[in-house]
């Protein structure tokens, strides 16, 4: 049986955000998109969520305030970042995760969420 995680996916680019976000929902994952940092943690009061995906250079909220503040709400949550522009995460100072470069594809995606979670790819089909 598959297992059910919950992703919150969070970046100011509404098409990134659909096709990312449909990514991951055939093997087992909800994804609850948000299309800056104050929707994103209007989300994670209302939402249980294991992973936060986040853009880092969004209006208002970087996506390193919005994983400072998600990880006082919620300590074990994991991060991820998704950036073109940035290519070390110690550039910004200190933050937690992982950082993807964009453009990424599908199927690399899912195999670094799910090394993220750690899910063995077969649980997760």
């Amino acid at each position: 049986m598959p297992l059910s995680r919950t992703i919150l996916l969070v970046d100011d680019d509404v098409e990134l955000r659909d096709v990312v976000g449909a990514m991951p929902a055939e093997p087992g994952y909800t994804v609850f998109p948000a299309s800056d940092g104050y929707e994103a943690l209007r989300v994670l009061v209302d939402r249980s969520v294991d992973l936060l995906i986040t853009d880092i250079k969004m209006p208002g909220l970087s996506g390193f305030e919005l994983a400072r503040q998600a990880r006082l709400m919620r300590p074990n949550l994991h991060v991820m970042y998704l950036s073109g522009q940035v290519s070390r995460l110690d550039q910004a100072g200190p933050t937690y995760g992982l950082l993807v470069r964009k453009p990424v594809r599908g199927g690399e995606l899912l195999g670094i969420i799910e090394t993220e979670m750690g899910v063995p790819a077969a649980e997760a089909r």
